[in-house]
């Protein structure tokens, strides 16, 4: 009997071992490229603000303020991430005062990327505005664990409901 429930927990560890192993050779995800990320990232980019410049039927006048837009939230290229070799010859304090330097440039560009959404948003109009709430941003289910990063909400699709 032992030898049985033995074969079967085995069978059944070799089966989950296999499917979890075989995932990321499925979906293109888990094969990480750091040398072509940027590019990856920048082609996202583009696509989804393509269309968003579609479904929102922007007016001839509003074109000024999209260009405007466009160019202020476009993502810049992202040194590398701190040299942890160089980190680590610092000591804690100056480790830290490097982090908090990262950590206000950061927050610099995320003020000055959120101020430039607030001074487009404010072109449109109603009709416009339910638009870019709807697209503009990946939806909060979307997160690390969910579609995009094959997490358990990654076969299904993006807009499925929970069925009650």
């Amino acid at each position: 009997m032992k030898l049985k429930q033995l074969a079967i927990a085995s069978a059944l560890a070799l089966v989950s071992m296999t499917a979890l192993a075989d995932h990321g050779a499925t979906c293109g995800k888990g094969k990480f490229d750091k040398t072509t990320w940027q590019e990856h990232r920048a082609e996202h980019f583009e696509k989804h603000q393509e269309r968003l410049h579609t479904v929102l039927q922007l007016t001839a006048a509003q074109e000024s303020a999209w260009n405007t837009y466009q160019s202020q939230i476009k993502p810049k290229d992202k040194a590398e991430r701190p040299d942890v070799a160089a980190l680590e010859k610092l000591n804690t304090v100056q480790r830290l005062d490097k982090m908090e330097a990262l950590d206000k440039e950061r927050d610099a560009e995320q003020a000055q990327r959120a101020k430039a959404i607030r001074t487009f948003y404010a072109q449109l109009n109603d009709s416009q505005k339910k638009v870019f709430d709807e697209n503009a941003f990946p939806h909060p289910h979307h997160g690390r664990r969910g579609h995009d990063h094959g997490g358990p909400q990654h076969d299904k699709p993006h807009h499925d409901k929970p069925q009650s």
